[in-house]
């Protein structure tokens, strides 16, 4: 620091105000928000600093190395929209880093930028990103899927090491190169996939990731092994295994979610409505007359499910799933076509930077505000709705729920509509977990990489539920496969049986839910 210094707003600037200095010790006037004007900050201005939440202006045009460096109590961070650059190690030991504001304009990530962020479960990848870099999410432990985006050419040594976590895999088909030792320590995944066509790597009939050689095939990525005992994924008696009574030693029928509400055994894996009597639809949560159409059985459901402990997909099942599905799918996927063109995405998304940090909770609740990004979300698809609703009961914390639908109807005025079935089963939920809104959307344009990079780090905290047309899992479309994939809907065992208790009862947890909708009007 220069001998010459100016003491502002709680921090240290140089004589002309543009370089944040340091953070002034004998003040408290800092609350984590530099205010408009500074130009540069520093070297490790925010290194091992206490704040929980950082906002950098959109005056600064370069930040210091090692700025936030070993800071483990930052969990929240906005850049500078006009930034191109980061330096290297930016977020290094950040391990309570949950949330970051990305500049639009960025294109690269720079060398082990989230290295030890163990509490970073999503990364907020911007368009354009040709290199994963070395170490860059080295130590990611809160990391359990990773797709990388399709301009990504090249994934450099111990680049995604050590993530614990991390489960799912996809690979873009464009790769050209992977270092041996990108993925080395993650130890719990399960699913590769390769997006598209690749001419030099290919996912083996093992499930293991192989880079494709003259003389023989070199091992790149490989999965974890299968735990419990080895069984065959289809079962022919299946179908006469009821599910509330399977034994511990035996599978449920092919690739069960979830265990249906309001069906019989005979019936569909999934939550069907098929058979829901629909009632005119009511939207005033304090009305006598809402559709009742599940509380009953969500009441049994809840009982059923307390001492149920064989439903859900298991881990071996969970393994296979992606194959399988390809090799089993009757339903021809849906046409993903959104509202918009891709060209008019693009333009959307570069142009949307994330409203400033400690938003009230009061505007989240407002269910006469929609924000900015549901806004973006209901514009991108082809077809949407919104409910509102008055709630009886406490709002939670996210008072919405999103309801992607496989297919539409045409309703009664030849306009397309979604299902009657389909509204009176999101009264219901909207009546059980006190929800202000449901947004039915229909025709997710996920042919556009923007959108589902968006979708993804947008959907993934919000109560979602797909609507679809398949019985069983392996009968899902494709479309309904990237559903569940972008929407993190788990195939894990214990997680899908919670999500069962949790679409009968009020909770605190998020509802990731798949249900049966046959789409008649």
């Amino acid at each position: 620091m220069g001998e010459s210094y100016i003491k502002k707003n709680g921090l240290l600037y140089s004589s002309d105000l543009h370089t944040v200095l340091g953070v002034d010790d004998t003040s408290d006037a800092f609350t984590g928000r530099v205010p408009f004007g500074a130009h540069y900050i520093d070297d490790e201005v925010f290194s091992a600093s206490p704040y929980e939440s950082i906002s950098l202006p959109d005056s600064v045009k370069q930040i210091g190395n090692a700025l936030f460096e070993n800071s483990l109590a930052l969990k929240k961070v906005k850049l500078p929209s006009s930034i191109t650059e980061l330096p290297p190690y930016l977020f290094s030991g950040c391990s309570a880093l949950i949330k970051i504001t990305m500049p639009n304009s960025l294109e690269t990530l720079s060398e082990g930028l989230f290295k030890g962020c163990s509490s970073l479960a999503d990364i907020p990848f911007r368009a354009g990103i040709k290199v994963l870099p070395v170490s860059v999410f080295e130590g990611c432990t809160g990391l359990k899927s990773l797709i990388i985006p399709s301009t990504v050419e090249k994934i450099e040594s111990r680049a995604v090491a050590d993530c614990s976590a991390l489960e799912t895999v996809v690979i873009p088909g464009n790769i050209a190169e992977i270092a041996p030792d990108a993925f080395a320590g993650c130890n719990s995944i399960r699913n590769i996939r390769i997006d598209g066509e690749s001419s030099k790597f290919f996912v083996g009939e093992d499930g293991n990731l192989y880079k494709k050689g003259a003389a023989s095939d070199e091992l790149i990525i490989r999965v974890c092994a299968a735990k419990g005992a080895d069984y065959s994924f289809f079962k022919e008696n299946a179908d006469e295994i009821p599910v509330e009574i399977a034994e511990d030693d035996e599978e449920l029928d092919d690739d069960t979610f979830s265990a249906e509400i309001g069906a019989s055994d005979e019936e569909s894996d999934f939550m069907d409505i098929s058979n829901t009597k629909v009632k005119n639809e009511v939207v005033n949560m304090e009305d006598n007359n809402v559709d009742s159409m599940l509380a009953d059985i969500m009441g049994e459901e809840k009982e059923r499910v307390s001492g149920s402990e064989s439903t859900g997909v298991s881990e071996k099942e969970a393994e296979v799933l992606s194959e399988a599905m390809d090799v089993m799918s009757e339903s021809p996927a849906q046409s993903t076509v959104g509202a918009v063109s891709n060209e008019e995405l693009e333009n959307l998304f570069s142009k949307q930077e994330e409203q400033e940090l400690g938003k009230s909770a009061e505007e989240k609740k407002d269910p006469n505000v929609i924000d900015g990004k549901t806004k973006i979300l209901i514009d991108s698809v082809a077809f949407s709705r919104v409910l509102n609703y008055k709630p009886a009961g406490e709002v939670p914390e996210d008072g919405d729920l999103f309801v992607i639908a496989e297919k539409t109807v045409t309703g009664e005025n030849g306009n397309k509509d979604f299902s009657k079935k389909l509204l009176a089963c999101c009264n219901t939920f909207a009546r059980i977990h006190d929800f202000q809104r449901v947004f039915l959307l229909a025709g997710l344009p996920f042919e556009n990489e923007e959108f589902t990079q968006f979708y993804f780090h947008y959907i993934n905290k919000r109560n979602v539920i797909l609507a679809c047309q398949a019985e069983k899992p392996s009968l899902l479309s494709d479309y309904a496969k990237k559903i569940c994939e972008e929407s993190r809907i788990s195939l894990d065992r214990n997680e899908l049986n919670e999500q069962r208790k949790s679409a009968a009862q009020k909770t605190d947890m998020l509802i990731k839910l798949v249900i049966r909708d046959n789409y008649e009007e």
